[in-house]
């Protein structure tokens, strides 16, 4: 809408859309969760707000003189408004559907204009059709078809391959150059894929798109909405925006502004932080937007922030499983079933006022069943109990000291004793597994679904990946491009 009216408002913010529904590989909060999703629905609630929104954002188009603009047509004569018409549906229309329309689109729009204009007046009948364009499928829905008649296994068309690539990579509809190379068939070259991706991501919105992979795929992307006890945790409240932000710009400046590796994600000895934020760390602030030197603390990386540290914690404390589980799912892809999947009924361990978070969890792991999967979860949530439920460094709980010596057994390069997150998190930057997984997370952020029906293209990927450079491999637009670039990412087969 922003992109075809040039309205400033945020729609799905400002008409309060319902929540994007999420796909990922697991239905535990501890999976990653990605708003690119082919199970997205327009129910009732949803078309409500569409048809509100639609409303509102065309009345706001004809009164700054957008949709005058958008129309070929200055002044039409009333014996030449259907063509006018007609030009405005097939001009709009193709922009909106992010393809030219068929005959049976163009008639079905024109049949709405002379609802809106017959009896009335011509910018009514657009009234209606930027109306009925805004809330139709073909707008609403990106199309993966190929041409009529493909069989099982096919490639998409060339506007479908823009399509793909700007929301991928943008979040957002084909800009003109995009549009002209579809035009021009231009897109089924891997060369000319990537000089586009690469474009494209440079731009604000591809900038902004990348931060918003990341923060789902980790699973922070709703730090400010998180509610902790006030008695427990009365600071929180007050800063969880400053973690926000935090995340927000230290991705950005990793990605954009310095090496854009896993690596540097992983281990940066640097935040961005607001003082607040800075406060609670214990380390002096940068300047604004400036970078926060971590050298004096031992924290490191995205996953000692406090994004990740609050969201997977409970509200009045640490809790070892929800780190643990979020890292072996999101960051090293480690095979971990749901335990109501097993018949597990999940009991976590009560509080205990004499006894550090590590000990209570150490008897909770201990109960038939629990020990062939805690013993790695637990002994990589314990490697971050120096951070409480917010965040905050520790070194005692309860009067009693805070041990994060963990030994992982994983069948895996993770295999090792750390003395705590931070040398865990450095042996996750050079582990080739977890570069993998950070392969296979990127392809699930754009897949639209994480289930079995893709199992195969993903592995394809996975080798594609494999032959990318070595230090390719943990670079995030690289992994991307690469994507963009490979034959898994144009061609598509019939369910």
């Amino acid at each position: 809408m922003q992109a075809l009216l040039g309205t400033a408002v945020s729609p799905s913010v400002d008409f309060s859309f319902p929540p994007d529904a999420k796909q990922g590989p697991s239905n535990s909060p501890a999976g990653p969760a990605f708003t690119v999703n082919d199970a997205q629905r327009v129910d009732p609630v949803l078309a409500d707000k569409l048809d509100t929104a639609a409303q509102s954002l065309v009345s706001e188009a004809r009164m700054n003189g957008r949709l005058a603009a958008l129309s070929p047509c200055a002044d039409p004569s009333p014996a030449g408004g259907e063509a006018c018409a007609r030009a405005f549906v097939e001009s709009v229309g193709a922009r909106a559907y992010r393809r030219e329309l068929n005959d049976e689109e163009v008639a079905g729009l024109l049949a709405a204009y002379h609802v809106g204009a017959d009896g009335y007046a011509f910018e009514d009948g657009i009234d209606l059709v930027t109306r009925v364009l805004l809330q139709s499928p073909g707008f609403l829905y990106t199309t993966e078809l190929g041409e009529l008649g493909a069989g099982p296994s096919f490639l998409m068309t060339s506007d479908e391959i823009a399509t793909a690539l700007s929301y991928l990579l943008t979040s957002g509809p084909p800009d003109d150059e995009l549009l002209q190379l579809a035009a021009a068939d231009g897109l089924h070259s891997p060369e000319a894929r990537e000089s586009e991706a690469r474009r494209v991501m440079a731009t604000s919105a591809g900038r902004e798109r990348l931060i918003r992979v990341v923060r789902e795929w980790l699973g922070i992307d709703d730090v400010a909405r998180r509610e902790k006890s006030s008695s427990v945790y009365p600071e929180f409240a007050a800063i969880s925006h400053a973690m926000e932000a935090e995340s927000r710009a230290f991705i950005d400046e990793v990605l954009h502004n310095s090496t854009g590796t896993l690596q540097e994600l992983l281990t940066a000895d640097w935040t961005i932080a607001e003082p607040s934020l800075a406060s609670v760390y214990g380390v002096a602030p940068g300047g604004a937007g400036q970078r926060t030197s971590l050298a004096d603390v031992r924290r490191r990386g995205i996953l000692n922030q406090g994004a990740f540290l609050s969201v997977f914690a409970s509200n009045n404390g640490s809790h070892p499983v929800f780190r643990g589980v979020a890292i072996m799912r999101r960051v090293a892809c480690l095979s971990l079933e749901d335990p109501g999947a097993i018949g597990i009924v999940v009991n976590f361990p009560a509080a205990d006022m004499t006894k550090t978070t590590r000990d209570r969890f150490k008897a909770h792991a201990l109960a038939p069943g629990c020990a062939s999967c805690h013993d790695v979860i637990d002994n990589i949530g314990f490697a971050f109990e120096a951070f409480d439920g917010m965040g905050k460094t520790r070194a005692m709980e309860n009067g009693l000291p805070i041990d994060t010596q963990v030994t992982l057994g994983t069948g895996s390069d993770l295999d090792g004793t750390y003395a705590d997150g931070v040398e865990l998190l450095n042996a996750f930057a050079e582990s080739e597994s977890v570069k993998s997984c950070l392969a296979r997370q990127l392809f699930r952020s754009t897949a639209a679904r994480s289930d079995a029906s893709v199992e195969s293209a993903e592995e394809a990927f996975v080798e594609t990946w494999k032959q990318l450079p070595v230090e390719q491999q943990g670079r995030l637009a690289d992994v991307l491009v690469a994507f963009v670039k490979s034959p898994t990412f144009i061609q598509r087969r019939t369910p």
